[in-house]
């Protein structure tokens, strides 16, 4: 008597996640975020990119549809081409980029919007 045809078992594919948290270019550590929030109004986003561990900031204009990974590598292009101490800008509060200005400029926009969307 012959036995019953086992199944073959396919491997499962293996998809791999878009990262949440990169690498700084300033200090070479797994720490910076970047997030990327746009305006229904306007026809650019502006992303920021923050490092948790050397205090670096940058803020820039990036395409309305752009993901955190697509920012991360106008970010790099940002840094190897910032003409300008990088040091004191840390040292200073600011951030580097397209959109100048200290971080505490873009904490009170972001909380701004916050208020706009719990009020809609």
């Amino acid at each position: 008597m012959g036995r019953r045809k086992k199944k073959r078992v396919q491997p499962k594919r293996i998809v791999r996640k878009i990262p949440k948290v990169f690498m700084c270019p300033h200090c070479s550590k797994q720490s910076l975020r970047v997030s990327v929030n746009s305006k229904p109004s306007d026809e650019y986003a502006v992303a920021e990119a923050v490092c948790g561990e050397c205090g670096f900031c940058a803020r820039f204009k990036v395409p309305k549809l752009s993901q955190p990974v697509d920012a991360y590598g106008k970010l790099i292009d940002l840094y190897d081409s910032f003409q300008g101490d990088i040091e004191a800008e840390i040292r200073a509060g600011k951030c580097i980029g397209e959109l100048d200005g200290s971080r505490e400029a873009g904490k009170e926009n972001e909380s701004e919007r916050l208020s706009q969307r719990e009020e809609e």
